[in-house]
């Protein structure tokens, strides 16, 4: 499912940021971004996310930045003061002794602050404490948190879509369950008189019994009332788990491919063509229940 979640978080001189974007995917796809200082992390966002989405391709991006060396950083003054009277008093040396040309300008102070001691840097740090550690976690999260609200929004109107979709089916199933009776009444009679028609202009000698039995085997090959019943039996079963709630995309996954199964078998074999108008539609809903499936974890 699509989704976006993001945080940020602060504690003791660290502050934290973590972003998760999904969309749709068959499976779970993670592709994580990590600041080098939080390499040691990247299990962990690994796990926490495994354990609260199934299903999506995952950008997750989490950063650290040390708020605490910000501020940290410092010129020596000392050093740098004496650093430039000791070049200025060579340089007014040379000049003096004609080895400097006059008016040559005077030292600048930025172009010392490169020697070394003349900033201090702040001392390393670890950020693989166990405040860290904590930060992180939390933050990230409350990055996941925010992902399952958005996509829990965007489930519940897929729900109703894909209920409106299966209520749609439930009517052509219904339709196609009053009208089989007649319809293969009407295969009984057309079998029947095409192979009556037939024995009479070949001559040939054929039992009643032989007759019957063809003319069965022809209705039964066109008779879908058993894919319907089954078709019923998978719409029931999706209802159950859209109701259920929960993670529920790879079994309607699952229903759905049986159902659109059920459909195609469906198509083949019946030979009349208002049925056949009506299982084309059968077959054009389910084919939109799998496309929208795919956005359900």
């Amino acid at each position: 499912m699509t989704g976006f979640g993001s945080a940020a978080g602060e504690a003791d001189g660290v502050r934290v940021t973590a972003e998760i974007k999904s969309v749709n995917h068959r499976y779970l796809k993670l592709s994580t971004n990590l600041s080098d200082e939080l390499g040691w992390a990247q299990g962990l966002v690994e796990s926490r996310l495994r354990g609260a989405v199934s299903r999506g391709a995952m950008s997750v991006h989490v950063s650290l930045g040390d708020t605490a060396a910000e501020g940290g950083y410092q010129i020596d003054g000392a050093l740098l003061s004496s650093l430039y009277r000791q070049v200025e008093g060579v340089r007014r040396e040379l000049e003096a002794a004609g080895e400097c040309p006059p008016g040559t300008d005077a030292v600048r102070c930025e172009a010392l602050l490169s020697l070394p001691g003349v900033i201090l840097r702040p001392e390393d740090r670890s950020f693989d404490s166990p405040e860290v550690r904590k930060l992180v976690e939390q933050t990230f999260d409350e990055a996941v948190g925010q992902l399952l609200e958005m996509q829990a929004r965007e489930g519940a109107h897929l729900r109703d879509v894909l209920s409106e979709i299966i209520d749609a089916v439930d009517e052509r199933l219904r339709f196609l369950a009053k009208q089989l009776p007649d319809a293969v009444q009407k295969n009984r009679d057309r079998y029947l008189a095409r192979i009556r028609d037939f024995i009479d202009a070949s001559g040939v000698d054929v039992s009643h019994a032989d007759v019957v039995r063809e003319v069965a085997i022809l209705t039964e090959k066109a008779d879908v009332a058993e894919e319907v019943s089954r078709l019923e039996g998978h719409l029931a079963q999706f209802r159950e788990t859209l109701a259920a709630g929960g993670r529920m995309g790879r079994k309607l996954d699952f229903l759905t491919q049986e159902m659109f199964r059920e459909s195609n078998t469906m198509a083949a074999k019946v030979n009349d063509v208002e049925l056949a108008h009506v299982i084309v539609d059968v077959k054009a809903d389910v084919d939109r229940l799998r496309e929208q499936i795919q956005n359900l974890e």
